[in-house]
């Protein structure tokens, strides 16, 4: 009996042992494994952004766009920038006067092609790029935000960059990419399943899609 007693002690208490370091280690590896999924997805919306900021720069450089927007004139941006943002690949794209006005706002479709649905003089309903407008900062930096588009509800990554001629800030370049393009190259190089929360807590995008909502 004490030799039975002393097998189940030690047995009882190797499987403790080995069972907590197998857990440790576990979930050590989880939290890893989620933490490098976060760094991914940092890295992936900060390569997103240059990019968003690179097209801005292009448009704005555009010859002929500053004086197109100084004078409100909604065709002749409409034929500067079409061909640019046609051509860049970008899925939405909306040019804002010094007092966050709509001057051009263009949305890439399911089939490639660009629709100019502009609406003159409406203010912008992105409120995340007013703060830069009403700054007038010519060294601001561009603004993030992740905002539904009310002209298709459709969730975006916006990035808006400051339109600057001859010292002067005249308007913004907002630039987005839809969520539904984002969430896949996400997931691909996460090599996991992403969820993105609004700041209301609530999912605004996910790649378990296919499982229901």
């Amino acid at each position: 009996l004490p030799y039975l007693f002393l097998t189940l002690l030690v047995a009882v208490t190797g499987a403790y042992v080995v069972t907590n370091l197998v857990t440790d280690s576990l979930s050590e590896r989880l939290t890893n494994q989620l933490l490098e999924a976060g760094r991914v997805v940092s890295d992936d919306f900060a390569r997103l952004e240059l990019q968003h900021i690179d097209n801005a720069r292009i448009i704005i450089f555009t010859r002929g766009v500053a004086e197109a927007l100084r004078d409100a004139d909604h065709p002749v941006l409409d034929a500067l920038v079409t061909p640019t943002a046609s051509g860049v690949d970008i899925e939405n794209l909306i040019i804002l006067d010094i007092q966050g006005q709509e001057l051009l706002h263009l949305h890439k479709q399911t089939d490639g092609t660009i629709l100019d649905i502009t609406k003159p003089a409406q203010k912008s309903a992105l409120e995340f790029v007013q703060p830069m407008l009403d700054g007038r900062n010519l060294d601001s930096p561009p603004s993030r935000a992740l905002s539904m588009d009310p002209e298709n509800d459709r969730w975006y990554y916006f990035t808006a960059v400051p339109f600057v001629a001859d010292e002067e800030m005249i308007g913004a370049v907002i630039i987005g990419t839809s969520m539904d393009t984002i969430m896949p190259t996400l997931k691909t190089t996460t090599l996991a399943d992403v969820i993105i929360y609004g700041e209301n807590g609530k999912a605004i995008a996910s790649t378990l899609r296919t499982q229901g909502e």
